[in-house]
Parts: structure tokens; sequence; C-alpha cells
């Protein structure tokens, strides 16, 4: 009997390639088997302009990682959609980059990118080994039974050969590389614009160019200053959960804010609610608390970037 043998699992030996067409050891690996539909392609974030032109006009979902966080995304043309991540802030704390795509072209279409990022985020939050940053939550399509059962043997080659480029996001033989959150007691202490009320449903405009924009996971708000705080508009998202680190007022006016009717669901999205009318906070930061649910600063309101036309 095998030392390695192990009667835990009923999936069959097998092996991975992998190919590093641009040399070196850390740069881009290509890893795929003789049998499977699938190849996994792993390289550094930073390698992101320089990856090879067949690679990035595909569809694919696609993981960016660091050892604590990660990204599950997908996309019609990866290449296109990673060079508009690595130029977003949003995006800095990636170090690698995994995308999952068909081994030929043909093999892997729109749908199964959409069906393999619900999954794998599925997999993911399950495994609990590193925070999932989201944007959109991931939406499973609509299918017939005999898709779907393709598209899970589509997971299960994605998973293994996830593992064997290096990705641990969804399996690991660590324990989790989660970054916990410490509450400080400069963070918990209380300030003077803490006490101050907000006011609900205000209708102040802001000065032509004055408009900021929320920079904080994908999240889509806008607010200006005014004279006695910060404005958050109608229509701005607010992100649903709270981080466990936040000052116990957050909580408050988050209660505050409900029961105002403020809040509404966002159909088909769990993970962050509309705001129904504009709201005026105390100061810039403590709307970027109450918006984010998390411990951030008034520095995560800048100025509204331009859009490519």
């Amino acid at each position: 009997m095998s030392l390695f043998f192990n009667d835990m699992t009923v999936q069959p030996a097998c092996t991975s390639n992998v190919h590093r067409p641009m040399g070196g050891i850390a740069g881009l690996r290509e890893v795929h088997d003789d049998v499977g539909r699938l190849t996994v392609s792993a390289f550094p974030f930073s390698m992101v302009k320089d990856i090879p032109s067949t690679l990035g006009a595909v569809p694919a979902c696609y993981i960016l990682a660091d050892h604590a966080t990660a990204y599950i995304g997908e996309t019609r043309n990866v290449g296109h959609r990673l060079s508009k991540h690595s130029a977003h802030p949003s995006k800095a704390f990636a170090r690698e980059v995994y995308v999952i795509s068909g081994y030929l072209s043909v093999w892997f279409d729109k749908t199964a990118a959409i069906y393999l990022q619900y999954r794998l985020t599925q997999i993911a939050e399950q495994a609990g080994l590193v925070d999932i940053m989201k944007g959109t939550n991931p939406q499973v399509p609509e299918l017939p039974n005999h898709k779907r059962a393709s598209l899970d043997q589509f997971v299960e080659h994605g998973e293994r050969l996830l593992f064997d480029a290096g990705c641990r996001v969804l399996r690991s033989n660590f324990a989790s590389q989660r970054r916990k959150s410490e509450a400080t007691d400069t963070d918990m202490a209380i300030g003077p614009d803490d006490t101050r009320p907000m006011k609900i449903d205000v209708t102040d405009l802001p000065r032509l160019g004055n408009e900021l924009e929320l920079d904080y996971c994908d999240l889509w708000a806008r607010g200006y200053p005014v004279r006695d705080g910060f404005v958050v508009t109608a229509g701005s998202e607010v992100r649903s959960v709270v981080n466990q680190s936040v000052n116990p007022i957050l909580h408050a006016r988050r209660a505050e804010l409900a029961a105002a009717d403020a809040l509404a669901a966002i159909p088909g999205i769990q993970d962050r609610l509309r705001l129904r009318v504009a709201v005026c906070f105390p100061s810039p930061a403590i709307a970027a608390k109450v918006v984010t649910g998390a411990h951030v600063g008034s520095g995560k309101w800048v100025n509204r970037r331009r859009r490519r036309q």
C-alpha cells in the first residue's frame, strides 16, 4: 500500500502540466492537463499589461489575491478587465492573478465565466481562508440541469488547477490568513463629531465640480462637503455588512436610517442597500464609516475620476 494513499477522496490520480511560456519561475504559468477543457494562467498582478494577447481577449473567470484578500470576477475580455483593475486603487491589494479560461477558446463562454464566479465565491466564503472582496454580488444564471452539471465539472476541475497554480483562496494546508482588525482605544474613542446628529432627507445641491466619489470596494456613492458637515446624495450605495471593529455609534446611525425608511433593497443584490434620500453627516469621516460599515477615514472620498468614453 502506498504511503500517500488517502481513502477520504474519490477523485482519481491525475497529472497537471505547468508551462512557462515567458521563462522564469515566478512569472506566467499555464496549468492544464491532457484530458480537461480548462487552463489556469497565473502571473503577478504587476505583469497585467504584459500578458500575451492570446490570453487577453477571451471570456474568463479570474481571481485577484494576496495572502489575506481575494476578488473573484468574470468577464468577456479578461485582458481589458484586468487592465482596468490594475489602474483602480481598490485592487491595489492584489499580488497574484489566476485566470480560468478554456484550453481552447470555444470551450469556455460568458455563461461559464459567470457560473464559475458564483460557485468559486461560494466555495471561498465557506473555506474562510481569506476575506472576499465583492463588487456586484455574484449571481447564478438560470440554466437547465444538464448545463449546470457540465459547469459543475468545470468547477471541480478548476479548483484542482487553481491549487496546482499556487492559489490558496479555496483550499490550503495553512490556517486562515485573513487580516484580523483589532479595534484600538483610539479607534473606539468618541470624537466631538460623533455625538452630532445626522440630517436625513436634505435638499442641498453641490456646487459645480464639488462632488466627490467613494473609493471603497466598488461601492457607488457620491457626496460633497457643506458648511455643517458632509452630504451623501440619494442613490448612493450603502454596504450591508458592518465590520466588528467599528464604533458602536455606527450601529445607532444605521438603525436611525432604517427607521426613517432611508434605505432600500437593491433587487438581486444582497451585499448593499440604496440610500433613498440625501443625508447630511457631521463629517466626511462619519459619512464614510456609515456608508462602508468599516472603520475608514475621510480620505475615502476622492475627486471624481473622468470616465473613458
